[in-house]
């Protein structure tokens, strides 16, 4: 019973809407299309709609017949004409730009009084145009230009070398301000990786102004690979205090090429080992092209800083220390070889009983690799075949012997 009920309320309900659509909706927009293009008609309407009481009524009463609208439209014909033809061409410009229709028309008019006047205003007019088209154009020509030149400026931050885009930076910050109010368009746009090295070595307060003048989203990712890289960088550091320790022969394999590492990571580690123990490991090496380029590595890290004492030369010192000593060390180890193992046991317990220091590797004035006969006795020894330093120890006292065998024993 209540779905009948339902039914006949929505059958009710939608012959309601198509009467109102068909005999209200319709009729009215047929109207309002007669109302705008037929003038007869409109007038016709006005007229009756002025009958209306109050506000709406005296508007229709007052609203302009055709005829008036026309005579307006002719005085503004003749008022245009009576004037300098700039000035009339700059206020038709006006009206073209907001009612091309009315233009027409009182172009029309113009023309039907002075042909002449109404074409040199009409030219006056199309050269506004053309003035104004030519000044939006040079706008969009200047922006694009400012855009390119950015875009550039841009990509020579981003492919020239770091320290030089870092130095580069600081210095028109400081000297340039309008510079310094585009760095954060220059960040935005920048390539992320790069925008993370020059962050992370450039001037801090510059750094906390650029991160700062960044969008929310573009801060958070930047601080994120700054963290990372930290990170990345503490790792290495802490490697560096590893292979300290390590035997240098054991070293070799892991930070003596570029398998494991990359140049710029073993620039950090060796710059972070001692240069005594770097000395030792690139002594091993003969690849000079290798340590030419840990060197230019380990130099670059040392710019980026801001280091100005650079440990390179001291290492270079030092190789050049340890690979003459290692030589003439490979040289008594040939003699010895060729001598009786009574003689060399008589060198040997001389040389022991000697720890005067005969010459030492100084760095920055303070000696780090100090040679004695007997640290001399002890190198030779340990490079010796082991059957030759056997025949050897038969002739060294038991003292000497048994001081001999720790010496040789330390790694």
């Amino acid at each position: 019973m209540e779905n009948v009920e339902v039914s006949k309320k929505n059958k009710s309900s939608r012959l309601k809407l198509f009467l109102i659509i068909t005999f209200i909706v319709i009729p009215m927009v047929v109207l309002s299309l007669i109302y705008i293009n037929n003038m007869t008609f409109k007038l016709k309407v006005n007229k009756l709609l002025a009958k209306l009481p109050g506000a709406a009524g005296e508007y229709f009463k007052y609203s302009p017949t055709e005829a008036e609208r026309d005579d307006k439209k002719e005085y503004l014909a003749n008022h245009y004409l009576s004037l300098d033809s700039a000035i009339a061409a700059d206020k038709l410009y006006i009206i073209k730009k907001d009612d091309e229709k009315l233009y027409s028309e009182i172009i029309r008019l113009m023309n039907s009084t002075s042909t002449s006047k109404a074409s040199e205003i009409i030219k006056l007019v199309r050269n506004i145009e053309l003035r104004k088209d030519l000044l939006f154009s040079i706008h969009d020509e200047i922006q694009q230009e400012k855009k390119n030149q950015f875009l550039d400026e841009i990509s020579r931050l981003e492919s020239q070398d770091l320290l030089v885009t870092i130095k580069e930076i600081e210095n028109r910050v400081e000297e340039d301000n309008q510079f310094k109010q585009n760095l954060s368009d220059v960040f935005t746009f920048i390539n992320e990786d790069r925008a993370t090295d020059i962050l992370y070595y450039i001037a801090e307060d510059i750094k906390e102004d650029i991160l700062y003048s960044l969008s929310d989203a573009k801060r958070t990712k930047l601080e994120s690979k700054l963290s990372d890289k930290k990170i990345q960088q503490t790792k290495l550091y802490d490697l560096s205090g590893l292979y300290q320790v390590k035997p240098v022969e054991e070293v070799l394999d892991e930070i003596g090429n570029t398998n494991k590492y990359s140049m710029e990571e073993l620039g950090l580690i060796y710059k972070n080992l001692s240069i005594l123990k770097s000395a030792e490991i690139l002594s091993n090496i003969e690849d000079d092209t290798f340590i030419e380029e840990l060197f230019n590595s380990i130099r670059r890290e040392e710019e980026l800083i801001g280091e100005e004492a650079f440990i390179t030369n001291e290492i270079s010192k030092s190789i050049q220390f340890i690979t003459e000593y290692n030589r003439k060390i490979e040289d008594l180890v040939n003699i010895y070889n060729k001598m009786s193992p009574d003689k060399v046991a008589k060198i040997v317990e001389k040389m022991m009983g000697n720890n005067t220091t005969v010459t030492a590797l100084e760095i920055n004035s303070e000696p780090v690799f100090e040679i004695s006969d007997a640290s001399i006795i002890v190198d030779v020894l340990s490079k010796m075949r082991n059957k030759t330093l056997s025949s050897i120890m038969d002739y060294i006292s038991t003292e000497n012997a048994s001081k001999l065998t720790q010496l040789l024993a330390r790694p």
